[in-house]
C-alpha cells in the first residue's frame, strides 16, 4: 500500500505506517464525505486545527518528536505505537513529511551507497519526488526488517 500521495497543489507528503494510510482514508470517507479523498484537502482540515487548536497542535508536535527516530530507521520494522484517532495519525503524518522534507539531506547521507545509487537512479528514471521513492524505499525496508529472507 502506497503513503498518502500529494496533489499536484499539495507539497507535502505524509509518511505513514502502511496499515493506517487505509484506516485514514476510511476516516475522512465517513467523517467528509467520498470528495475529501486528496491530500490536500485533509492537508486542508489538518492545517486548520493544527492552527486553530493548541492542544492538538502540541499533541501532533510531542508524538511527531517520539515517533520520527523509530519511522525513520530502515533498519527497525517497527512503526512505533501511533495514537487511535486518524486525524492524530494523519496530523503526525503530515509532520513528519515537513520533517522528512526538512532533513532528506541528512537522511540521504547516512543511507549505504548502493541504496543511495539506487533512489538517485529511481529518481531519474520515474520523474518522481525524492521524497516519494524515499518513503517507499523506506516502507520496502521495514517490510524486509519485520519478514527477513533466509
Amino acid at each position: 500500500m502506497k503513503p498518502l500521495a500529494p496533489d499536484p497543489g499539495c507539497p507535502v507528503w505524509a509518511v505513514l505506517p502502511p496499515l493506517l494510510v487505509e484506516r485514514i482514508h476510511r476516516h475522512y470517507n465517513l467523517l467528509y464525505g467520498e470528495g475529501l479523498t486528496t491530500t490536500s484537502d485533509a492537508l486542508a482540515e489538518f492545517c486548520s486545527e493544527f492552527i486553530a487548536d493548541a492542544a492538538f497542535r502540541e499533541r501532533i508536535q510531542t508524538k511527531a518528536a517520539e515517533l520520527q527516530s523509530i519511522v525513520f530507521d530502515s533498519r527497525d520494522p517497527s512503526w512505533g505505537l501511533w495514537p487511535i484517532d486518524p486525524e492524530e495519525c494523519a496530523g503526525i503524518g503530515f509532520f513528519l513529511g515537513l520533517v522528512l522534507e526538512n532533513s532528506i539531506d541528512d537522511y540521504v547521507a547516512d543511507l549505504p551507497e548502493a541504496t543511495l545509487a539506487l533512489l538517485e537512479e529511481q529518481v531519474v528514471s520515474s520523474g518522481r519526488s525524492l521524497e516519494e521513492i524515499f518513503i517507499e524505499m523506506l516502507i520496502e525496508a521495514k517490510s524486509l526488517a519485520a519478514h527477513p529472507v533466509d
